[in-house]
């Protein structure tokens, strides 16, 4: 779950358009998405976007805007997991999860990636939360440090992410939490793919329902280019833009 603004958008009363959608970490597909009423923010819109999803035995990430406690018992209702990011919009639970006994706790993952010009190691601890625990359902308490190094410049930067989760220990192996952490960044990839390879921020179509249109048919010719197996988005639009038979029959249309 996160959002997205398209770059010089506007609604009648002057505001953004800002785009909240759920998304798949593993396809990036789109599954819902809904535009934040003017005058609002991200937090009001979290409970009608997952409304109309079944989140029954699924887990929910979401940035630490999203870590609120309706969030929290609206997807334990609903028969699913929640993984959220804390920080200090949440200072009770912040303060509690930096007093836990890190130093004691065992290491139980740790990834070791290089890439885009640089080098970053994660290392990943679990601690089974305390009784009292500030927040509704949180079974696990998680510190990761990102550990990344510019190989260029040589200049590194370590970083402290804690996390809060409702699943209980044993419920999925620790490299999953690991990786249901790293994929909760994958939408910004696609923000990113919305951005450069369909040039969003660059559209001058922005206002009125307009936008959110365009957001909407760019998700879903991600979504379904994903689905058919492409990996690099750019390719499959120059495929399409030269072979438009193909999209269409990609559709269920036909010439």
């Amino acid at each position: 779950m996160d959002g997205k603004t398209p770059r010089g958008s506007r609604t009648p009363d002057g505001s953004t358009v800002h785009l909240p959608a759920a998304t798949r970490h593993d396809t990036q597909t789109v599954l819902a998405q809904q535009q934040v009423k003017a005058k609002s923010n991200e937090i009001p819109a979290f409970t009608p976007l997952l409304r109309s999803l079944d989140l029954s035995s699924t887990v929910i990430t979401a940035d630490a805007l999203h870590t609120q406690h309706d969030h929290a018992q609206q997807i334990i209702a609903a028969g699913g997991h929640y993984l959220f990011i804390v920080k200090g919009n949440q200072p009770t639970l912040l303060r509690r999860l930096k007093a836990l006994p890190w130093r004691e706790a065992i290491l139980n993952d740790r990834t070791d990636e290089t890439g885009h010009g640089r080098r970053e190691i994660r290392r990943m601890k679990i601690c089974t939360a305390r009784p009292g625990l500030p927040f509704p359902h949180a079974a696990q308490a998680i510190q990761v440090k990102r550990r990344r190094t510019d190989r260029r410049t040589g200049k590194t930067t370590i970083v402290t992410i804690y996390a809060i989760t409702s699943l209980t220990p044993g419920r999925i192996t620790h490299a999953r939490l690991a990786a249901l952490i790293r994929g909760h960044w994958s939408i910004e990839a696609l923000h990113h793919i919305r951005d450069v390879t369909y040039r969003e921020d660059a559209s001058r179509v922005r206002t009125g329902a307009a936008p959110r249109i365009m957001a909407s048919l760019r998700n879903l010719a991600i979504s379904l280019a994903r689905l058919i197996g492409w990996t690099n988005i750019a390719s499959a639009a120059d495929h399409y833009r030269s072979h438009p038979a193909d999209g269409l029959h990609l559709l269920g249309l036909t010439t």
